[in-house]
């Protein structure tokens, strides 16, 4: 797990309008990138990754339908994350009724090659507009978070430079500096659903936080990173032994929209 790369980039976006945009933009972008990433690479009239014989070669699978990506016969590769995360912030200016949207990028492993083509889809989808009103956004930078330089603006053809990444070690050895920690806080931003066993949970213990972000990262560096095992079984031990302070945590049920299953689809 070490090598596996990972990068992190914010986008910053224009618009002259204001309207009001969904409270968790994440599920609208995702969809509507997904949609434009399909128009760009799909070659296929039917659109069925289930039928396609080129899915194991395309930047559309690799990215979006990942299941169908690594799958190896006529079923969908189940329990395959997508090699990304979108970190969506509406910042609205009152006073000129102008608003801006940064947007952070996470990128895992290999997929950091796709970079170009992930930025040129998400131009297209600003252009053509974001939530209910189709506002339009213009892409203008391009920020690497890790060097903290600037990697592409909007007179620029393509990017000056490949963003930093860093590994899994680079982040224990960030951990090693900061010496005994003996209290921490995690301040949920964006609604959250963990699974435990099998089921929802209700209750958010450190332990379960923890097994859950080594279950993902573990199956990050399976698909897009170099697929090596590390024996993490210590670790996850201890972190039973972490008890949890006060919670304040509520059940919300939310619903959004899927263009690709065409219906709502509850998210609680």
């Amino acid at each position: 797990m070490n090598s596996m790369r990972i990068c992190r980039l914010e986008l910053l976006f224009s618009s002259e309008e204001n309207h009001k945009l969904a409270p968790f933009l994440g599920s609208t972008i995702r969809g509507a990138f997904g949609n434009v990433l399909k128009d760009l690479h799909c070659v296929k009239e039917h659109g069925r990754c289930s039928a396609c014989e080129t899915r194991n070669q395309c930047a559309y699978t690799y990215i979006f339908e990942s299941g169908w990506y690594f799958a190896t016969g006529e079923r969908i590769q189940s329990g395959v994350p997508q090699p990304y995360v979108f970190e969506p912030q509406v910042i609205r200016n009152p006073e000129s009724g102008k608003s801006q949207l940064k947007l952070g990028l996470i990128l895992f492993g290999n997929s950091i090659e796709h970079l170009p083509s992930i930025l040129e889809c998400l131009i297209i989808l600003g252009l053509k507009g974001i939530g209910k009103y189709r506002i339009p956004y213009i892409l203008k930078e391009v920020k690497d978070i890790f060097s903290g330089q600037t990697i592409w603006s909007g007179d620029m053809v393509k990017l000056i430079s490949s963003p930093y990444s860093k590994t899994w070690q680079d982040y224990q050895e960030q951990a090693s500096q900061l010496g005994t920690v003996n209290r921490c806080q995690i301040h949920i931003i964006t609604p959250l659903r963990v699974k435990s066993e099998g089921h929802l949970s209700n209750e958010l213990k450190f332990s379960t936080i923890f097994k859950a972000i080594v279950r993902r990262w573990s199956l990050l560096n399976k698909y897009y990173g170099s697929g090596e095992k590390e024996d993490l079984t210590e670790l996850v031990n201890q972190s039973s032994k972490i008890p949890s302070g006060t919670l304040n945590l509520r059940w919300r049920e939310m619903e959004r929209y899927s263009r690709r299953q065409d219906q709502r689809m509850l998210l609680g």
